[in-house]
């Protein structure tokens, strides 16, 4: 079956966080009076810890597995099973019998080491071997869910526009023609006043102008007649 690839570009996800918080090499409940029922063995589809016995089972056919293993008295799993399941760069990874292991949490320390090469893990702050930032597989998950909160909370927040209420709207219209209105009435008052005084300057004109005196002409004057 295909693993499960995570690149940590979400949210942790549920199966690797009840892997890093899991007890393991204890005795398995369903399997108590058999020899060799230590639970060392992750079912990443379940999301619980089984011994070999439980492997034996149809339950866990074709589920994705991970061996998990001790050293120096903590819980290491190999890089390369990991590594198809999760980005596991930048990790410290040490040699278990001639194989590359990661510690799935940091091993407690009363106080920081110093490394030769003078670098240390970015999250407890043990001392690595370069290029390494990280002592374990918990310590990157903390700082990579760190980052991606961080630019969550730095990034712009999304430009709102309030909608006006139709009454508001309406009422903004209504004040914006009412300029219009009373410029189209004024025009029509100045309009008709204006014809108005026209016409009254006009009649006022023709009052004051002089008559002009009608003179008739005379008629060609008629003499008496020679007797």
């Amino acid at each position: 079956m295909v693993g499960l690839t995570i690149r940590l570009k979400k949210k942790k996800p549920e199966w690797l966080e009840l892997l890093l918080k899991s007890k393991f090499f204890g005795p398995c409940f369903d399997h108590q009076d058999l020899k060799k029922n230590e639970m060392n063995v992750y079912c990443v589809n379940c999301n619980q810890c089984v011994c070999q016995h439980c492997l034996s089972s149809s339950a866990h056919y074709l589920h994705v597995l991970l061996q998990i293993r001790r050293y120096v008295y903590n819980d290491v799993v190999r890089l390369h099973d990991m590594q198809k399941h999760l980005d596991c760069s930048k990790v410290q990874p040490y040699t278990i019998n001639g194989a590359k292991v990661v510690f799935l949490n940091p091993r407690p320390q009363s106080k920081p080491s110093k490394s030769t090469s003078g670098v240390s893990c970015l999250a407890c702050e043990r001392g690595l071997t370069e290029p390494n930032c990280f002592c374990s597989i918990a310590c990157k998950v903390s700082i990579s869910m760190a980052k991606q909160n961080s630019r969550r909370d730095q990034s712009p927040p999304y430009l709102t526009f309030p909608i006006p209420e139709f009454s508001d709207l309406s009422a903004k219209q209504n004040q914006n023609l009412e300029p219009n209105l009373k410029e189209d009435e004024s025009s029509n008052l100045t309009t008709e006043s204006s014809e108005e005084n026209n016409h009254q300057i006009s009649w006022f004109n023709s009052a004051l102008k002089p008559m002009r005196q009608l003179h008739k002409r005379k008629s060609t004057p008629r003499r008496a007649p020679l007797f």
